[in-house]
């Protein structure tokens, strides 16, 4: 039993329902499902009781529910004094982050930073995470990116987080009919070669190769707000549907039972972590990963 246990436990308590905590954990149920059996074996009891409404815990569960709230919590203090008697950190860290996890993740990771380490001149540039971000960390205009998608990196790396893939539409989806409407498209699917997974998707699934009329706008949320009116539909990470309560996300899994993933990663270079600003940095996304 680690954090992310922890973590896990907590969010079923507040859902009770094993496939809304997967949703929020950006995993899929059978992901959830099989570390929940991995921790009925190690405990030997039976943790939930599970019932077509939902889930509760059994009262084994409970106690060990407990345990996870109280250890969380003791983390959580752990990690601030341990960031209380860091030494004075001084100096500039230069990052370069894709526009989405700027919107979604990094604003409360910057707060904590920069309240810490106030000394610190943090350089923050966003960017395209197929072209420019990796042009920037190889021509070293920043110390660190953080991308959207894989890349062939031989120093640092971490993925931060996955998410899946799918269908985004403001309806109901009947796939026999989807490609009736036309594909909402922002430019990057393309470049990203977005659009290619999808066809193989579809192709696998139906045997068909599938002729899409497109709409090709020049930004994601110019996708999604076409989306919203029932313009359309588009194929996109989960994270985008995020406070869109009147859009539907249908993700897509190939016949294997394996989810089409997107993943978000971390990328330096060595010698970046030897300047203690940096360093530090990199500590902070990696905390804010683990609790996700």
């Amino acid at each position: 039993m680690d954090s992310r246990d922890w973590q896990i436990l907590k969010l079923i308590d507040e859902e009770k329902s094993l496939s809304k905590t997967a949703q929020r954990l950006y995993i899929s149920q059978p992901a959830l499902t099989y570390r929940l059996n991995k921790l009925e074996k190690e405990f030997n009891t039976p943790l939930l009781n599970r019932y077509s409404n939902g889930v509760t815990f059994t009262p084994q569960g409970e106690i060990i529910l407990k345990y996870a709230i109280e250890m969380t919590v003791r983390m959580d203090q752990l990690k601030k004094e341990v960031l209380k008697v860091s030494e004075t950190i001084s100096g500039s860290v230069r990052i370069g982050v894709s526009t989405v996890y700027a919107k979604y993740r990094l604003a409360h990771i910057l707060k904590e930073y920069t309240e810490h380490f106030p000394d610190v001149e943090v350089v923050l540039k966003t960017g395209s995470s197929t072209l420019e971000l990796p042009n920037m960390l190889k021509q070293g205009e920043v110390d660190l990116i953080v991308k959207r998608g894989d890349l062939d990196w031989s120093e640092c790396k971490h993925v931060i987080f996955e998410e899946p893939k799918g269908i985004i539409t403001s309806k109901l989806i009947c796939f026999e009919t989807l490609l009736s409407e036309p594909w909402i498209q922002d430019r990057s699917s393309a470049i990203t070669e977005s659009d290619k997974l999808l066809f193989e998707w579809w192709m696998e699934k139906y045997h068909v190769v599938p002729n899409p009329k497109v709409i090709e706008v020049n930004s994601i949320e110019a996708c999604m707000e076409l989306i919203s009116q029932g313009l359309g539909w588009t194929f996109l990470p989960k994270i985008h549907v995020k406070n869109r309560k009147n859009l539907f996300f249908y993700p897509l899994v190939w016949e294997s039972g394996v989810p089409i993933i997107q993943p978000t990663i971390l990328l330096y270079k060595e010698e970046a972590i030897e300047n203690l600003a940096v360093k530090k940095f990199i500590e902070y996304i990696l905390m804010d990963c683990d609790e996700l």
